[in-house]
């Protein structure tokens, strides 16, 4: 499975007026895809005469930036998004938000069983403790993204092409070839417990009846769920869950986009996305319905847009009402994740 990850949009604090959207997506495709994404990248470049060379949305006119929408629909890759809104995300809320991350991260070091790693873990949690509310804000949003993937990518490939689970390529935009920047630095360093930490609070599911054994090196077995995870879920030590650390370690790379289609194509899809948000195209019921074809049902209706704030508010019941009926629009008509009605969800668990 190959996954590249690009945003669109700067995650500032606290914006004056709504629809300061900020977005991340990936790209989620078989590597048996990939001449096939590659070449209507490459037919849209000639459509809008760039050459080899990267190209932007506002550079494409709306009727070739949906014909490419509707020729990617065709191909097996799928869509996920995380969007924020900076009129929900007051600084004293990112804070508190933060906060929380840091004490659940502290909480972990009793049950770490060597002192390198309850070392480890406190030095992790003073220095995301020290990190911008911009950054923070960014950073949440891409785990959130890689946890959505990790459940619903997998459940959706799981019936329909098991074979790409047995690896995990992320491709993520760099966004300067010559040094990494805070951001890839503290996405590095802080993703992997803020993983664990939003599994805990939101469990990971699977299906019943489903043939996962492609991905059995990304399975913690019976008996071995590390230690510091019993001490905190004791019912989990005779349970098997995904090893979410293994699977977002396995491959992942920060990339120039100019050597990647991949990529390019989450840049063109995360643009697009936030466009829609924003109620930004010509004919936005037409991108809703573009977009869903590419992106997966969610649980009991909610938006395969995953929306998030920092606030207290419900950013789903605050939102423009355009923006409202094109969400709509995209919950009605995106992909089925179940092949077969009658299959159940496994209890929820730890992953």
């Amino acid at each position: 499975m190959e996954i590249s990850i690009d945003e669109s949009g700067s995650f500032t604090t606290h914006a004056t007026d709504e629809g300061a959207w900020s977005v991340v997506v990936a790209y989620v495709t078989p590597e048996t895809e990939k001449r096939k994404y590659r070449n209507i990248l490459r037919r849209l470049k000639i459509k809008v005469k760039a050459g080899c060379n990267e190209i932007k949305l506002h550079q494409i006119d709306e009727p070739d930036y949906f014909a490419f929408l509707a020729e990617l629909g065709k191909l097996k890759g799928v869509l996920f998004s995380v969007a924020t809104d900076s009129a929900f995300n007051h600084i004293n809320f990112i804070n508190k938000h933060k906060e929380n991350h840091v004490k659940t991260i502290i909480s972990g070091i009793p049950g770490m069983k060597y002192e390198e790693g309850k070392l480890g873990l406190k030095k992790l949690a003073e220095e995301l403790s020290k990190t911008s509310p911009q950054l923070y804000v960014q950073l949440t949003c891409q785990v959130l993204l890689i946890l959505k993937i990790i459940e619903n990518a997998v459940n959706y490939f799981v019936q329909r092409n098991h074979n790409t689970l047995s690896s995990f390529k992320w491709r993520v935009d760099q966004k300067d070839p010559n040094f990494k920047t805070d951001f890839e630095n503290a996405f590095e360093k802080f993703t992997p417990a803020l993983l664990q930490t939003f599994s805990l609070e939101s469990p990971l599911g699977l299906f019943h009846g489903f043939n996962y054994t492609k991905m059995k090196d990304f399975f913690y077995m019976p008996g071995n769920i590390p230690e510091f995870l019993i001490e905190r879920k004791p019912e989990l030590l005779n349970e098997s869950g995904l090893n979410i650390q293994k699977i977002f370690r396995d491959d992942i790379k920060f990339i120039d986009s100019k050597d990647h289609d991949g990529v390019q194509i989450a840049d063109l899809l995360a643009s697009g996305v936030r466009r829609l948000l924003k109620g930004g195209f010509i004919n936005n019921n037409k991108a809703a319905l573009l977009f869903a074809n590419l992106m997966v049902q969610e649980k009991n209706s909610s938006s395969p847009i995953l929306l998030t704030s920092f606030d207290d508010r419900k950013i789903n019941l605050d939102l423009p009402l355009y923006t409202s009926k094109l969400i709509n629009l995209v919950i009605k008509n995106c992909r089925p994740m179940l092949l077969r009605e009658k299959s159940k969800i496994m209890p929820r668990k730890l992953f």
